[in-house]
């Protein structure tokens, strides 16, 4: 099978398990329709003159953010690429996917589409070494450490809440990777099956402005789970699973900005300085008009592929041929639940095709 049928699959089984779109601020298709095109464009003459340089697709990888939001982005580029002028005929449009998707391979180990349940960005030797080297907290540790597993979960959901008022529903991992689970072994020879919450970035500054002297640029949560938790991770970064995972935990660490947390005031205070952050957050997008925050998702798509104008001495932010077509074209609204089908998307996304959904307005 192709990587092109591999990623329609692989987005088959990630949305099964997505449920119902969250039109939170706004549907998630509505910014691409207003500037996919353009961007479509921009990327492919780029990716051009990349791959003139390193035909190799590792330069390529380098411009990406990680792997999971690459794979998410990828989905809106697509049908970019079919409304693009000049037009983009099928051979170019099928050249790019794969192109961008061997690209990804550098950047991950593994099946990079996610179809066998993980996510794995380091290989088994890197997993092992990270595991001996991590300052483990265990779940029968006797000193008396477990109760701090509870709040590392804590600090986990804070972080994920303030990643979606910072970058919204649709590709929040611009911000965050969920890696694993990865096998590995206990120093009593037991397997267990480690996995990684990667929060990299945390002050998109760029983005929000505000979010400059902000204290906490990073936080990683690393978990173990026996293999009765059957944890699995799909190519959007969704975690299923068989139980409560801080109830099958086996052991867990947890670090801000680069530094372990091991004092439970401590890791109280960084609860309190995350949610605060989200309550300043939300309500300044409540005060956003519509059009405010269609801009702010257009740019959001923009910062994701910053390297790529950045390389080239360009201004990552949005052109002002996409922004003018906002008040051109008027607010575009997609209520709830009146988007389109799996299958209507599948055809969408799928670069061999001519299909484009149209948008359905209010």
């Amino acid at each position: 099978m192709g990587k092109i049928d591999l990623y329609l699959q692989s987005l088959g089984k990630a949305f099964s398990t997505t449920g119902e779109i969250a039109p939170w601020p706004i549907h998630v298709s509505i910014p691409s329709i207003y500037g996919s095109d353009v961007e479509a464009a921009d990327l492919f003459s780029k990716m051009k003159k990349i791959t003139q340089e390193d035909p190799s697709g590792k330069l390529l990888s380098k411009l990406m953010i990680a792997p999971s939001v690459a794979k998410a982005l990828l989905m809106d580029l697509i049908v970019g690429l079919k409304v693009a002028k000049p037009k983009l005929n099928l051979e170019e449009r099928v050249w790019f996917v794969e192109e961008y998707l061997n690209a990804i391979h550098y950047l991950q180990a593994g099946d990079i589409f996610c179809l066998n349940g993980s996510n794995r960005v380091l290989r088994p030797p890197a997993a092992q070494e990270l595991f001996d080297q991590t300052p483990w907290i265990w779940k029968d540790d006797a000193g008396g450490r477990t109760s701090l597993i509870p709040s590392f979960y804590r600090v986990s959901a804070a972080t994920k809440t303030l990643i979606w008022s910072l970058f919204f529903y649709g590709w929040d991992d611009v911000g965050y990777e969920i890696q694993g689970p990865y096998e590995v072994k206990r120093p009593d020879g037991r397997e267990t099956n480690l996995v990684v919450a990667d929060f990299f970035d945390l002050t998109p500054s760029p983005l929000w402005p505000n979010m400059m002297s902000f204290p906490i640029n990073s936080i990683k949560f690393f978990a173990l789970y026996p293999d009765e938790a059957e944890v699995k991770i799909d190519m959007f970064c969704h975690l299923t699973n068989r139980g409560r995972l801080p109830e099958l935990v086996e052991g867990a660490y947890l670090e801000v900005n680069g530094l372990p947390l091991r004092q439970q005031d401590m890791i109280e205070k960084v609860v309190k300085v995350l949610l605060k952050q989200v309550s300043r957050q939300q309500k300044k997008i409540e005060q956003m008009s519509k059009k405010e925050i269609i801009v702010k998702y257009i740019e959001s798509r923009y910062y994701a592929f910053r390297r790529w104008r950045l390389y080239f001495n360009e201004d990552w932010r949005p052109p002002k041929e996409v922004l003018e077509r906002i008040d051109k074209w008027g607010i575009i609204n997609i209520p709830p639940g009146k988007g389109p089908s799996w299958a209507e998307l599948r055809k969408a996304f799928d670069p061999r095709t001519d299909y484009v959904p149209g948008p359905t307005e209010s």
